[in-house]
């Protein structure tokens, strides 16, 4: 399971950081050209040599979604990345750019004895200390697979995301994912939810052709499934199915009819944004 490693410095203060995501500037950027692409070639700000990076296997709630879910998140990302008593020093492994050019990669704050650049293999006890597993220690970020994150380490992650949720750590006795909730048309008083989900609501909402203010949630099931891109493969029942079909809408209340950490994203046909 080969990453590349990059060592540098996280800069918070560039961007908007949230819980899941921060600029890093990397001592040499050249390994990032090297990275498979999906898109983009890596975006490197000319200005300041900081690029974004995107944390795999975790999803933390959008900066709009409800405090202070939200913003714990973002906090304690920050804090790992760039603690008071530290230097901001740090390292990624990625092997791999999104769509939109950014690293995807677990991200680990301090030193390291391995060599700026170089090439190495992840097992599923080398992520343990990474913010990426601590993120969901925590219970403050929701697994997000994509088919290109090797098995060993996807099951390692979603371990710590049950670990969490059994403990009430976190968002998750708030979560409302798979039990339901109401539509409300102020996303940011929407109980904790699956990201991924979540954003679906904010961009059907703002879709004329599909959205019905006197009946809100009625199309949304139909909008998901006119992207044409959320295909999923659900792991406990051993089959393909979209992203739509675990959508159920009844009357105003939504729900997911599966697992988050049951759910891997098929990349080839997986929107940029997730």
């Amino acid at each position: 399971m080969a990453f590349s490693l990059l060592k540098g410095r996280f800069a918070p203060e560039l961007g908007r950081p949230d819980g899941d995501s921060v600029r890093f500037i990397p001592d040499d950027p050249a390994p990032l050209f090297h990275l498979r692409r999906r898109g983009s070639a890596p975006k490197i700000n000319a200005e300041n040599g900081s690029v974004q990076l995107r944390y795999e296997g975790i999803d933390c709630l959008e900066k709009a979604a409800i405090q202070p879910h939200s913003g714990d998140a973002t906090a304690s990302n920050l804090g790992l990345v760039a603690p008071l008593e530290g230097d901001g020093r740090g390292y990624i492994c990625t092997n791999q750019l999104d769509p939109h050019g950014r690293p995807v990669c677990f991200v680990f704050s301090g030193q390291t004895s391995h060599a700026d650049g170089e090439s190495v293999r992840l097992a599923a006890e080398d992520i343990a200390n990474s913010i990426n597993a601590i993120q969901l220690d925590r219970g403050l970020a929701y697994p997000l697979f994509y088919d290109t994150l090797y098995a060993e380490l996807r099951l390692a992650l979603a371990a710590r995301c049950v670990s969490a949720r059994q403990a009430g750590l976190g968002l998750w006795p708030a979560d409302a994912t798979t039990t339901g909730f109401d539509w409300n048309d102020n996303l940011a008083m929407l109980p904790p939810i699956f990201p991924k989900l979540w954003r679906r609501i904010d961009t059907y909402r703002r879709d004329e052709t599909f959205f019905d203010p006197g009946n809100p949630a009625a199309n949304l099931q139909a909008y998901i499934a006119s992207l044409g891109e959320e295909r999923v493969f659900l792991f406990s029942e051993s089959k393909f199915t979209g992203f739509d079909d675990l959508v159920t809408v009844s009357g105003a209340t939504i729900r997911l009819l599966a697992d988050p950490a049951d759910l891997v994203i098929i990349s080839e046909a997986a929107s940029a944004a997730s």
